[in-house]
């Protein structure tokens, strides 16, 4: 079994990530659903023999052998240890950051143009990845929408409320899940199938967000989803999604790329509304 690319393979769990992200296309489909799985159910990989992993990713446990060999690891248990390492690793607490920012090099630059620099690299990522027939695709389906429900937490709470006052304000009805009280399950139950939901998450993604992607799916009801990966557990083949990532400083991910991604998606959507003049009942 050759690599996909003549390189060692990453010996960190956000290498690997990022490895997979890129040439997940690469891969044989059967290969591709074990990426899917390992990057959505890291603990599993981590911490369960190959045999039990095998079963839940139903795949032998040769599929699991190829695939890391196809990324470049000795076999499965050489890939193992990078989950297991990752197992190790809890997110910094924010004042661990802010030494981290203070320790880091900053004779380039001050702590706001490190943040500028970052942003702009967001930016313009994002001009040069997005899809725009899949931003107008994402538009036409909350266009045609009664409602639009908007979810998300944690660091997408901030976009989620600028989107939501973007949609009033032009006279769109929308409505915030608070994601706190209730499962996602049951507020799922309340949409219907001539609304539409925008789901955000980021890495790392909550359960409750793609609780209400699978429920709204399984209605048939339209789904955009936000998210920073095309492997995100919010993305599936049934909804439109769009890509943005965000280029981190000391550990502190910005939303700068995100904001403007959404405003365009409302602005989008409102021109459809204004364009074709759907009649809503």
């Amino acid at each position: 079994m050759t690599t996909l690319v003549n390189q060692t393979p990453p010996r960190a769990f956000n290498a690997l990530k990022l490895w997979l992200q890129e040439h997940y296309t690469s891969l044989p489909k059967r290969l591709q659903s074990v990426a899917v799985f390992a990057l959505h159910n890291p603990d599993i990989i981590a911490l369960n023999t190959i045999a039990l992993i095998s079963e839940k990713v139903d795949v032998t446990p040769s599929t699991l052998v190829r695939f890391a060999k196809s990324i470049g690891y000795a076999g499965f248990s050489d890939m193992q240890t990078v989950f297991q390492e990752s197992m190790r690793h809890i997110p910094e607490p924010y004042t661990q950051r802010l030494h981290q920012l203070t320790d880091e090099d900053q004779s380039e630059s001050t702590v706001l143009k490190r943040f500028i620099r970052a942003a702009s690299i967001s930016l313009d990522r994002l001009e040069e990845q997005t899809d725009d027939i899949a931003l107008l695709q994402a538009s036409e389906a909350l266009g045609k929408a009664r409602t639009i429900y908007i979810a998300g937490q944690g660091r997408a709470t901030p976009v989620t409320t600028y989107l939501h006052y973007n949609f009033i304000k032009m006279g769109i009805q929308a409505v915030l899940i608070d994601g706190v009280a209730g499962s996602m399950g049951d507020k799922a139950s309340l949409i219907r199938q001539d609304e539409a939901l925008v789901a955000i998450s980021f890495n790392p993604y909550t359960a409750n967000t793609r609780e209400l992607v699978d429920a709204c799916l399984a209605k048939r009801v339209p789904v955009v989803a936000l998210t920073d990966s095309t492997l995100s557990p919010i993305v599936r083949t049934d909804d439109l999604h769009l890509e943005v990532l965000e280029e981190e400083v000391g550990g502190i991910r910005g939303l700068s790329a995100t904001i403007c991604l959404a405003l365009c998606l409302a602005v989008e959507t409102g021109k459809y509304r204004s364009q074709n003049n759907p009649v809503l009942p």
